[in-house]
């Protein structure tokens, strides 16, 4: 069966679900725009067992398409999207803190078999930005301050995830520890491109250790142009293609994240980012979307405003994620034991509290 390329196109977009249900319109993108993936929040759902409901409800609809990317943001600590009924793992940070390779495998055992109960097959963590300077952006969802901290654990981390059968996105690159500015609100840029190499170094050991999948950051680098990297040629090419020969998936962060979709205009951002060499687009969803920019976005695919080879490249890669990982339609019928979950959290947690420095 042939794929047309407004479909293949669909297969980039990467949509964040920021309302409290399924809408007509979520329905629309899914079952009618094709879209690759969903990006799942905690106003989603209220326990486990919706969680679970709620991803199969979306594989229900999206049954005749290409089966979904269902995306979480799990780094635990702060930065958690598992219902609060399962209690909370520990950061990063204060994992790698005890010293113990094997506290943080466990901790990754425990997150991927919740995730992989509920159905989630992707998550955007683990974090590979290295600490620096105490940054407060950046904090315990860091594995450590220097790079062999940061490769050691999140690299494990990164083969812990694909062992689950979870594809892991390691982000922010190129390094969003050199920045004082959240790039949730904020562009910042990294003025310390001698330090940036340190980061460089992280990524080029999870490329070589299979990277699936990359998250680029809203983050501007000094010498690199004006435009941050998720919509920059230079800084993806330069460094993750061309110069590591990267040839996994490349996923903006949120492209409706900050002040970047007044600067630059959503569907600018869309295209330039296609254009900068990023394979999936995350995009937070807005209430009339298919009605004014996935039609918008089809028109300038018609007169070739978007490059039809770089959708097909994207597409590729694409698929070929979704069969290594065998990602499917079929609904989850697990029965994840809560009291058995939260004792093995506890315990690691406080195998933590006793070994932390």
């Amino acid at each position: 069966m042939n794929t047309s390329i407004k479909d293949k196109f669909g297969q980039m977009i990467m949509i964040g679900l920021d309302i409290e249900d399924i809408n007509e319109e979520i329905i629309k993108l899914i079952k009618e725009y094709k879209i690759g993936g969903l990006v799942l929040y905690k106003k989603n759902y209220h326990d486990i067992n919706s969680m679970r409901e709620l991803v199969n409800r979306i594989k229900d609809i999206n049954k005749n398409n290409i089966p979904l990317f269902i995306a979480i943001d799990q780094e635990n600590g702060r930065v958690n999207r598992i219902p609060d009924e399962i209690e909370r793992i520990y950061s990063a940070g204060k994992q790698a803190s005890t010293g113990k390779i094997e506290i943080v495998n466990e901790c990754n055992l425990i997150t991927g078999k919740i995730l992989k109960s509920v159905g989630v097959n992707m998550n955007l963590a683990p974090v590979l930005d290295i600490l620096y300077d105490d940054s407060k952006i950046v904090g315990n969802r860091s594995y450590g301050t220097n790079k062999d901290m940061v490769i050691k654990y999140g690299i494990a981390s990164m083969r812990d995830y694909q062992d689950k059968e979870i594809i892991p996105v390691v982000k922010h690159f190129p390094g969003h520890g050199l920045v004082s500015a959240d790039s949730h609100y904020l562009v910042s840029t990294i003025n310390d491109t001698k330090r940036m190499e340190e980061d460089l170094v992280v990524y080029e050991c999870a490329i070589n250790n299979g990277c699936d999948a990359i998250m680029v950051g809203h983050l501007k680098v000094s010498g690199c142009g004006r435009e941050p990297a998720t919509i920059n040629k230079e800084i993806i090419r330069k460094y993750l293609i061309d110069k590591y020969n990267y040839q996994g998936l490349i996923i903006t962060d949120d492209l409706r994240m900050n002040t970047m979709k007044y600067i630059y205009g959503i569907k600018n951002m869309i295209n330039k980012s296609i254009q900068a060499g990023c394979n999936m687009l995350m995009i937070k969803y807005k209430k009339g979307d298919t009605r004014r920019l996935y039609k918008d976005l089809y028109k300038m695919i018609d007169k070739g405003k978007i490059d039809s080879k770089l959708i097909e490249d994207s597409y590729e890669k694409i698929i070929k994620i979704k069969k290594k990982y065998n990602i499917s339609n079929e609904n989850i019928n697990d029965n994840l034991d809560i009291d058995k979950i939260n004792e093995e959290i506890r315990r690691v947690n406080g195998e933590i509290d006793k070994d932390s420095n």
